[in-house]
Order: C-alpha cells, then structure tokens, then sequence
C-alpha cells in the first residue's frame, strides 16, 4: 500500500551551478524528486546529469525511482533505471517499487521492473507481496488482470498466503469477487506444462487469443520468440509488451 502525502509539485528551478557540498546534493536530490512527481522528464534528465540522484529519499522514503513506481510514469521509470535506480530500494511500509506499482494496477510498469531484476515476492511491512496488493487493493478491472498476468508470467508464488492472515492469493480474489483474477489463478495453479511444452503451449494460447493461457506458458519457461506471428488477443499483446517482447 502506497500513501503520499501530496502528488502535486511546485515548479523546479535547476540549481545554477553542481554543488558539492551535502546541502548541495540534497538541493538537487530534493528538486529531482519534485521533477518526479510532476512527471517532467526532461527536467529530470537535465538534474541528473548535474549529478541528483535517483535513489536519494526524504524523510518519508519516497525517492525519484520509487515515485515512478507508484505513480505509473514508465519513461521517467526507465531514466531512473538507466542512471542507477534500485530495484532494491524499498519504501516506508518495506515495499518494492513492485509491490507499489501492483497497489495501484500499473501493469506496465510491474513488467518493466521484472526486466530488470526485482524481487517479485517480496513482503512489506502489512504482510503482502505485490500479488497480495494488486488482489486485496485492486478492483479487479482490466489494469488489475493486466497486473496479476504480469506477475503470475514472472513466477509469481500463488500459493503464499498473507502473513497477518495466512490468507491466498486465491482465496483474497474469490472473496472480492475478482472471477477473471480467480479463473487465471485457478487455471495456473492447475497447470502442469513442463519447460518441454511451454513453446506449444505459448503458441496454442496465442493462437487461441487467451491471454491467461499466454502468462500461465511463460510462466513455465516459454520463449516469446517461438511466435511467428504476433498474437491478436489485445490482453495478449499488453502482456507480452509489459515483459518486454514487442
């Protein structure tokens, strides 16, 4: 779970001259966070080349790279990774930028940090995973399918429940009423696919349009690039965008 205390930036002014000193640096650290809020990429491509850096957090956690996160900006997410972001660094509740990015159904977003590494069942201070957060936070609308795909196509555990309730993943989406969250769910913990068949089996689901046949086929070790053609399914291509197969 995500809380912020204001989203709304005031105007940043580039500081004159690359100081430094400690106020210096946290003069640029404080304005590129203010760039990110706004979502003023160029602002923030001219503060870190005057050396800000992305991982710098005020007194609330919130850093350039974990703003990206949470509020859904994938070409400042990609300048921040570019210039040193971690995907490691965690916020005030022990959450990934993943586990923020799930909270608010930014598929895209969650594929993007899969790329690059992140740690996709890591458990914040509340006891979730970024599973738990975009089932029990979510609403079950398109971006949070979106987001469930991406996540059980990376590997996701399915089966680890939250650790206040010792609640699963497919239990929390079956009490909320999420039927597309608990048919994908229900589908992948049923799925035996070895690595062996995963190639047929991405083609089949493609060829299908199921984009819920397309995740559960990554999930078990598919290469996206078996796909002579690009599937039609418009869930389908998102997925295979979000992880970074065009």
């Amino acid at each position: 779970m995500v809380l912020v205390a204001a989203c709304a930036a005031p105007d940043v002014r580039v500081p004159d001259a690359v100081e430094t000193s400690p106020a210096g640096q946290a003069q640029l650290d404080a304005a590129l966070r203010d760039a990110a809020w706004a979502n003023d990429v160029e602002q923030a491509r001219r503060l870190i080349a005057s050396g800000a850096n992305v991982n710098a957090k005020d007194q609330t956690e919130q850093s350039a790279y974990l703003i990206t996160t949470s509020e859904g900006y994938l070409e400042l997410l990609e300048l921040t990774l570019v210039s040193g972001g971690d995907v490691g660094s965690l916020d005030s509740y022990n959450g990934t930028g993943l586990i923020r990015a799930a909270d608010r159904g930014h598929a895209a977003i969650c594929g993007r940090l899969v790329q690059a590494g992140v740690s996709v069942d890591h458990i914040n201070r509340l006891g979730w995973t970024a599973l738990h957060e975009a089932i029990i936070l979510g609403d079950g609308s398109d971006r949070y399918v979106d987001t469930v795909r991406v996540l059980v196509a990376a590997g996701a555990d399915l089966t680890l429940p939250s650790q206040n309730d010792q609640v699963r993943p497919l239990a929390h989406a079956e009490d909320r009423g999420h039927d597309r969250i608990v048919d994908l769910l229900r589908a992948a913990l049923a799925d035996r696919t070895t690595r062996a068949e995963a190639d047929r089996a991405l083609r089949t689901a493609a060829a299908e349009g199921s984009a819920d046949g397309v995740a559960i086929a990554l999930r078990a070790g598919a290469d996206p690039d078996v796909l002579a053609e690009r599937p039609t399914d418009a869930a389908a291509l998102r997925l295979l965008d979000h992880l970074g197969h065009p």
